[in-house]
């Protein structure tokens, strides 16, 4: 038995031709219309196979070329070898042609322009690939053939022995056990007219992505609206959860989902990931929805946070400024820390401060009909003498319900000069006096102000039942290997923003803190779609989106972001990304950014006028050459049978 691995490549009935001319870059290869149809066509950016004719007789190949078609090329009449070579081919491959049709047999041939992509040769056993060729001879002629089925598939889903064994050591850092995990993501397509090399009749190759690839690595997704990008992100979050199953590790993932494509199911793919991965999907909203957790938080805990949604949410509006506005929207609920305080007594000075401040602050929120938490209770120290002049039997620090709160204040504010008479100090400083003019909806002149009523039409933007931060919430999600899915689709646009950088910085620092002290931060996955908008050219390298994208790796961070525009992504970003996956891009300055990297260059054509859903161009880390697939369309109804299963 013939346990050649070069053998297994060479599939006689797939014969298209003979090479007539080779260098070290690019080789001309002579064909004819009949062994084309008999090959079932050779498309552009189509792979062939060139090696020695022995291998048909003998078994035994030295090496073998892969090439890629990269178009037509006319025979040149001063080729010496051309008359025989086309002899050899008629003689040995078009027989039976009568004398008559040898005009039209002559008129058949046609010639080949193809790339070299490297040499496949054998060692130590096993089949191995050169990126380039070693050396050529000029007169030696080869015969060429379009490797399909299974032959094919061997060539577009090699990894050198080298990689393997790196990804081996990788994988097993990662903490991934047992083999690489491989899933099938599509089959080979070369063009957009497809009857004939992926008909009914025809030997599919099927293309699989080794997950390693994609965990604390960068990939990329380019390609026009409706071209399957989106398919392609369901698509390798299915992998990855598949991933996280098989190999019993905890991968989260975390979903930017701006129009709401990922956590609800739409017309075009009956499902969602959440439908699919119910018991490991959590979806976040900006506003209460059934099935969603609030992405905000609790505006009576999360102090700095709610006031910063609050202080947006103001600034946004056409909501006229006043000085009490102002002085609102300025004031910083960060608490006094010690060390910056010039003694102990002026520290414990700015901490009463600070509490009676956040006191009437929640107070505030209470009269503008934000509801606590349950069995709420807000406590701040008062001493002696104003405690007799505001309520005698009332102790602050004993903890007032919200109601007795703004009640307390409201008394306090009535008096407040009686306030300073008594005690001989500013008990109440100007933040807090300016909250309590809020609960009165009076300024210090007694005039009319809207005060808390300001705040009442962001009711919504608070999370009542939420007792800690949601970035912490999320965070233990993803160490869990949940699934994230922030529906970004609804709410103000300024918040959304806003939140969903602020939960980014959390991770990442999280993780990043996590690796500077030598501890293990889990896998995370972030999906980033419109990109352009959070990496793009003008944006620092310091911000949050292009730090995670470029510094994320070493903290178990991998990166996924979509754009329809190449050039719109940093180009350090851009030039450290392992993996890329292209669909249709209609422009040809998008052609020419993406044709810097990689072998993109070869595609640069079909890219443009190829608009086929899900048909993409992919690069990964693992492959060595760009690999033109067809992905598969994502389906809810079989993912979820490959979860039953996995269950069972």
């Amino acid at each position: 038995m013939n346990t050649n691995p070069l053998a297994a490549l060479i599939q006689a009935q797939q014969l298209v031709g003979s090479t007539f001319k080779i260098d070290y870059e690019k080789v001309l290869v002579l064909t004819h219309d009949i062994l084309k149809a008999q090959a079932r066509g050779v498309a552009q950016n189509s792979f062939l196979l060139a090696v020695i004719p022995e291998i048909n007789h003998s078994g035994q190949a030295h090496e073998i070329l892969l090439l890629r078609v990269a178009g037509a090329t006319s025979l040149p009449a001063e080729n010496i070898s051309l008359p025989t070579l086309k002899a050899d081919l008629q003689n040995q491959y078009l027989t039976g042609a009568k004398p008559a049709e040898s005009s039209q047999i002559e008129a058949g041939f046609g010639g080949l322009e193809c790339r070299i992509l490297g040499t496949f040769y054998q060692r130590d056993g096993k089949l191995r690939l050169g990126s380039d060729i070693e050396s050529f001879a000029s007169a030696t002629s080869l015969k060429v053939y379009r490797p399909t089925g299974a032959a094919l598939e061997t060539i577009v889903n090699f990894v050198s022995p080298e990689r393997l064994a790196a990804a081996s050591e990788e994988a097993r850092r990662l903490g991934l056990n047992g083999e690489l995990p491989r899933f099938a993501i599509g089959s080979v397509r070369y063009s957009s007219t497809d009857q004939l090399h992926r008909g009914d009749a025809a030997d599919r190759a099927t293309f699989h992505l080794n997950a390693i690839d994609f965990l604390a690595r960068r990939t990329a997704i380019f390609g026009m609206t409706r071209t399957g990008k989106s398919n392609t992100v369901k698509q390798l979050v299915s992998v990855v959860r598949r991933t996280s199953t098989d190999c019993g590790l905890k991968i989260g993932q975390i979903v930017y989902d701006l129009n709401g494509e990922y956590a609800n199911a739409n017309h075009q793919d009956k499902g969602s990931i959440a439908k699919v991965f119910p018991e490991n999907t959590v979806r976040y909203r900006m506003l209460p929805t059934a099935g969603f957790e609030l992405i905000l938080n609790n505006f009576f805990i999360q102090l700095a946070e709610g006031h910063n949604t609050l202080r947006g949410l103001i600034e946004s509006g056409k909501t006229a400024r006043s000085a009490d506005l102002e002085a609102f929207l300025n004031m910083d609920f960060e608490a006094p820390q010690k060390e910056e305080c010039s003694s102990e007594n002026d520290y414990q000075r700015q901490l009463g401060q600070y509490h009676r401040k956040v006191a009437a602050y929640q107070a505030l929120l209470v009269r503008a009909g934000y509801e606590p938490p349950p069995d709420f209770k807000i406590t701040f120290d008062a001493n002696a003498g104003v405690r007799n002049k505001v309520n005698p039997s009332v102790d602050p620090a004993n903890g007032l319900t919200p109601t007795q709160a703004y009640e307390w204040f409201q008394l306090a504010r009535q008096i407040q000069d009686e306030l300073v008479t008594a005690t001989g100090a500013d008990w109440i400083d100007p933040d807090t006096n300016v909250l309590m003019n809020f609960l009165l909806q009076k300024n210090d002149q007694g005039t009319y102000i809207p005060g808390f009523r300001l705040l009442q039409p962001y009711k919504d933007y608070h999370a009542p039942n939420r007792c800690t931060d949601v970035c912490d919430e999320i965070y233990a999600h993803l160490a869990a290997g949940k699934i994230v899915i922030l529906d970004l689709s609804v709410g103000d646009p300024v918040q959304r923003e806003r939140l969903s950088k602020r939960i980014a910085r959390h991770i990442f620092n999280s993780s990043m803190a996590a690796f500077n002290t030598g501890s293990q931060p889990p896998h995370t996955v972030f999906y980033i779609e419109e990109a352009h908008n959070l990496i793009g050219l003008t944006e620092s390298l310091t911000e949050i989106w292009p730090r995670i994208a470029k510094e994320g790796a070493k903290a178990r961070i991998a990166t996924v972001y979509a754009t329809q525009e190449v050039s719109s992504i940093h180009p350090n970003i851009l030039a450290n990304t392992e993996n890329i996956l292209v669909s249709h891009l209609n422009n040809e300055n998008e052609i020419k950014e993406l044709a810097k990297y990689y072998d993109f260059r070869d595609f640069s054509q079909s890219l443009i006028r190829t608009q086929d859903v899900g048909f993409a161009r992919v690069k990964t880390l693992s492959n060595p050459f760009v690999i033109p697939v067809q992905i598969d369309k994502f389906d809810p109804e079989k993912e979820k049978q490959a979860a039953k299963k996995k269950v069972k």
